[in-house]
């Protein structure tokens, strides 16, 4: 651009960024999955074709991630997943919240399902059977070390009431309503996995006027992870949140971080700030007993606002002893880099960057829906969702990404669609891509599943993305409960749902003839 060295800002209108914008990976995923007769999984073949548009973007790595949770946290002996990133005259494709995994856990769980119904197994008694545990291989041959809950978040689901009663509430249905109640296990990976290094930096500082200032290098984008920066500060310096300030991303004033992305953000700084507060924390307790006399900083305590010798009750304002302290000394700074898979498998060696993963988030989703047999609409009654994604540090934040995520995902199940014709978008606005209002989203119940992860910050890890993962396969599969149909593609738009139920009416016609 010919700017004489000035800084230019694109702005695009709402046609502009919808036409220029990267859109999720459309794919198309063939599945073969073998069980023996008591469901326990043996073998699994897929082919999984990724539209990147006309230019790659982060199309390879968004196949690869896709490829790493092809077989749903399940434990599958013999796998052979083959991927293929395919340039294309569609709009340019990329990272979107799920990353490749929100397109195959939709295969998989509808494989599950199916396989379920062959069988005469119970789908969540066979989900639980062949659900992952701590030490097992996963589908890309991964040995998973950390902690992982699938099986106990399918657990919360089976004894909640919403699973238990079905049948009564399936009978419950109006005149021309079908009713069905649908599940999914998914997971996610989190970070950026081998090969690209999932760092960041934490700077703490003790201001002049005795406050704790830290910078933050990594976004938060309405997420919540300033949140949990602000609660990880304050429970080590022991300082209130009116004595804790936050300084977000600038190049000028904090240090690199990665991105606001693949669930890492809160994991990663969070363990950076917490070297960082753990060794500002010394450093004041011990400059401090210099100034109080102390022979031990054991018998010295940082309070809020201050530091108190426990013995004598002596005691010196932060300020006053920030006053007494250079401002290099009054600074702490630490570095943290994600752990990754050590044991590499002889599988994926295309993948330079991003494969494998070590850590994986995990959940259990429950779908209510009503389908009206006449338009085909698709209402969703209740939704269920069990989160495993280490220890909760915010309750509230944790909640609201979960509801996020499940409010995403219900678009993407239900109406979300680029309509295109010879790689023109016909529908580049809000009046014609239809996206989920207040009115569709139901009442969501997330259930936290707790399961303490060593590497994390307090035992926690990654919640932003594997909500996401879950409400397309819980719905179709409520659907298929529903209306004995097989829905094999997305979204589950009102005309494909219709189409389908009057092509089972026929053949089933056509049967009794």
């Amino acid at each position: 651009m010919h700017a004489g060295g000035r800084r230019v800002k694109m702005w695009w209108n709402r046609e502009e960024n919808f036409v220029a914008g990267y859109k999720r990976h459309a794919a198309r995923l063939h599945y073969r999955l073998g069980a023996k007769t008591d469901g326990t999984l043996e073998a699994l073949h897929c082919r999984l074709y990724y539209d990147t548009g006309a230019y790659a973007h982060l199309g390879g790595e968004v196949m690869a991630l896709g490829m790493e949770h092809a077989g749903g946290p399940y434990r599958i002996p013999h796998t052979l997943i083959e991927g293929w990133c395919l340039y294309t005259n569609n709009p340019v494709a990329g990272a979107m919240r799920g990353f490749g995994v929100a397109q195959v856990s939709f295969a998989f769980e509808r494989m599950m399902d199916l396989l379920a119904a062959k069988l005469n197994i119970d789908p969540i008694e066979l989900r639980i059977k062949n659900a992952l545990q701590r030490g097992d291989k996963n589908c890309a041959g991964v040995v998973l070390t950390q902690s992982t809950g699938i099986a106990a978040c399918l657990e919360e689901i089976k004894k909640h009431p919403l699973w238990q009663d079905r049948a009564a509430w399936k009978s419950q249905a109006q005149s021309f309503k079908k009713r069905g109640v649908g599940l999914a296990a998914v997971f996610n990976a989190m970070g950026y996995g081998r090969g690209l290094p999932d760092s960041a930096i934490a700077k703490v500082e003790l201001t002049e006027n005795g406050h704790i200032r830290v910078y933050n290098g990594v976004s938060d984008m309405g997420q919540g992870n300033a949140t949990a920066f602000f609660q990880i500060a304050g429970q080590i310096l022991c300082q209130e949140n009116t004595a804790i300030e936050l300084v977000q991303p600038d190049t000028a004033r904090t240090f690199p971080s990665g991105s606001a992305s693949a669930s890492r953000t809160t994991y990663t700084y969070g363990n950076a700030l917490i070297k960082a507060c753990e060794d500002l924390r010394q450093k004041l307790i011990g400059r401090a007993a210099l100034v109080l006399f102390a022979d031990t900083t054991q018998d010295l305590e940082l309070l809020p606002g201050r530091i108190k010798h426990l013995i004598s009750g002596r005691e010196i304002p932060l300020k006053q002893l920030a006053a007494m302290m250079s401002e290099q000394d009054r600074i702490s700074i630490s570095q943290f880099i994600m752990p990754v898979v050590r044991g590499v498998p002889d599988t994926g060696k295309e993948f330079v960057i991003g494969f494998p993963h070590l850590l994986f988030s995990h959940a259990a989703h429950l779908a209510c829906v009503e389908v009206d047999e006449l338009t085909g609409a698709v209402e969703i009654r209740k939704y269920l969702a069990a989160t495993e994604a280490g220890r909760v540090l915010n309750p509230q934040s944790f909640e609201q990404q979960i509801h996020g995520s499940i409010a995403q995902g219900i678009g993407y199940a239900l109406c979300e669609q680029v309509l295109l014709t010879e790689g023109n978008i016909l529908n580049p606005d809000f009046a014609t891509y239809i996206i989920p209002t207040s009115c569709d989203i139901p009442e969501m119940i997330s259930l936290p599943v707790e399961a303490y992860e060593p590497s994390g910050p307090y035992g926690m890890k990654g919640v932003g993305e594997v909500g996401t993962n879950g409400p397309l396969p819980a719905i179709a599969n409520a659907v298929a409960d529903a209306c004995g149909i097989n829905p094999t593609r997305s979204p589950l738009t009102a005309e494909y749902l219709l189409h389908s139920i009057k092509q089972k009416e026929s053949t089933a016609g056509k049967g009794h003839s």
